[in-house]
């Protein structure tokens, strides 16, 4: 069995099911811009990449490239209603408490001050040795950066550190930074994505870590 020392997770589709609350900010922003609200399926699948790239994504569907203004409404939307259905998926707050005993991280791409809040709003701050977002630092996944930035401050080395996450962009940044994978599979990532992405072990449930690195 692998040792495990450091444990990163993504965020967004990982430890928090934050849809629903990021589409219906996306939605609001569109309407006040006087666009056509989105599926949410084309939502979900812009989700992943940052707040810059969400925007983006979205406003070219609609045929527009307004996305300072975009993103600025987003922010204030988000920052009313990022509360309003996020709650934690299952089993995330047992599984990560299990392992208390070794070091906790978070690294996405979303802005730090909402996966803060929403932390903090959980009780679940304090779980984490340390947390980076999309706007901590100047490269965000898939860069390897982050990851080789938290995994400095910890004081880990890389053959002990597994990067937990949905999409294919946390499987990339994970081999980018030479470290183990685990892709889980409820959350908001393309499954064929994040299958072909080969991670090291595949799980349907954040809980199953508890077997595979007991």
């Amino acid at each position: 069995m692998k040792k495990i020392s450091l444990f990163v997770y993504d965020f967004d589709g990982t430890l928090a099911d934050t849809f629903e609350d990021i589409a219906h900010s996306v939605n609001l922003t569109l309407t006040e811009m006087n666009l056509q609200s989105l599926d949410r399926g084309i939502i979900r699948k812009n989700i992943g990449s940052g707040l810059v790239n969400l925007m983006t994504r979205s406003l070219s569907c609609l045929g527009c490239n307004d996305v300072e203004t975009a993103v600025s409404l987003f922010q204030k939307h988000y920052g009313i209603h990022l509360l309003d259905q996020t709650k934690l998926y299952p089993n995330v707050r047992e599984t990560v408490d299990y392992f208390s005993n070794k070091k906790n991280a978070i690294l996405s791409n979303k802005p730090i001050s909402f996966i803060e809040k929403i932390l903090n709003s959980l009780n679940f701050l304090n779980s984490f040795d340390l947390t980076l977002g999309g706007n901590s630092l100047d490269n965000r996944k898939p860069n390897p950066k982050g990851l080789q930035t938290i995994i400095k401050k910890l004081d880990c080395l890389a053959e002990n550190v597994l990067m937990i996450g949905d999409s294919a962009i946390d499987i990339e940044t994970g081999k980018n930074a030479g470290v183990l994978t685990c892709g889980v599979t409820y959350g908001l990532g393309d499954q064929d994505f994040l299958y072909n992405s080969k991670p090291d072990y595949m799980i349907d449930d954040l809980s199953k870590l508890k077997s595979l690195f007991n």
